[in-house]
């Protein structure tokens, strides 16, 4: 088996967005109202003695636009439509947030080292926080955002709520064989997105899991938290297959893992834990699918890479089907 980790370098082969870039200013005193077509963000990082010292960059959709240090704040001025706002330090996503469709809007969002969401903030209450924080400098220019893949991938998290209690049961027939996909009870906070090469299949929380059905061939699916982890799929019809998607504790990385047939006493254990969950459709909005068509984009690279020997995968194949 190989580990499943696509370097990091293969992020910035993605198309990015067809949006005028992103600007900060350093002095929110001094920016002008947003126009008509423009959202105007102000993000406020609110000090604490732990973490002080530690600087993060501000990225919207496929772009990093601004610095972010404790008792500081940056204002973005960016073109009104799709935007995906993440903080991210060291190459890893700390937050990230939707703020799609929000023309002529200008918006707070206040944050503090630790906290895993940010806090959206009336007028009046940013003002508050304004006089407190210096404005940052501005960057130089922008720069390509290497997080974007990994905030995508997890679209839960940008604050969209795309996931219900599975309707029915999916089972293996003549035709196609079901893979299912779930997590164990590790890092409970955190919701991981699973993607194959059609698209998104769903977001897991822990001891949740997501089942599709799939004609007999090689298939692909796809995690991703710090780095991501690819699996590569080799199903027969009437079969079922599992993978177990990990959650690193110490350095947060993720890994899609076959359940083999030899471990099928330990895995109903396993499943007795776990509840089916499943995509809903009508959450499934067109600014989703602009997003999806990114990630898709991705991992269709990321399997010509696998393909050609040049990215590792993890194997699911025929010692990994089971009956039930």
């Amino acid at each position: 088996m190989h580990k499943a980790l696509i370097p990091f370098l293969a992020l910035a082969t993605i198309v990015p967005l067809l949006l005028a870039p992103p600007t900060s200013r350093a002095d929110a005193a001094e920016v002008a109202p947003p126009a008509d077509d423009e959202t105007l963000i102000y993000v406020i990082r609110e000090g604490r003695m732990l973490g002080a010292a530690v600087g993060h960059w501000i990225a919207i959709n496929d772009k990093t636009v601004a610095r972010l240090k404790s008792d500081k704040h940056a204002v973005i001025r960016a073109k009104a439509g799709l935007i995906t706002l993440n903080l991210a330090n060291s190459g890893v996503p700390v937050f990230s947030v939707a703020i799609d469709d929000r023309p002529g809007e200008t918006v707070y969002l206040k944050w503090r080292l630790g906290d895993r969401e940010m806090t959206e903030l009336d007028e009046a209450a940013a003002a508050k926080f304004l006089r407190k924080t210096k404005p940052m400098d501005p960057i130089e220019a922008p720069s390509p955002n290497a997080e974007e893949i990994l905030v995508l991938i997890n679209l839960s998290r940008l604050g969209f709520d795309l996931m219900q209690p599975a309707s029915k049961a999916i089972a293996p027939d003549d035709e196609h064989g079901v893979i299912t996909i779930f997590r164990r009870k590790e890092a409970d906070k955190i919701d991981l997105g699973v993607w194959n090469e059609h698209g998104f299949v769903g977001t897991l929380g822990a001891n949740e899991a997501v089942s599709i059905a799939v004609p007999p061939g090689t298939h692909f699916f796809l995690a991703g938290n710090v780095g991501t982890t690819l699996l590569k799929a080799e199903v027969a019809a009437g079969k079922r297959y599992y993978a177990w998607l990990d959650y690193g504790k110490m350095l947060g990385r993720v890994r899609l893992t076959p359940v083999s047939s030899s471990q099928s006493g330990e895995l109903q254990g396993w499943l007795k834990k776990t509840k089916q969950v499943e995509l809903i459709p009508q959450a499934v909005t067109n600014r989703i699918r602009e997003r999806e068509e990114i990630v898709t984009d991705f991992l269709r690279l990321a399997i010509e890479r696998a393909n050609s020997g040049a990215a590792d995968f993890t194997l699911l194949g025929s010692d990994d089907a089971h009956l039930h």
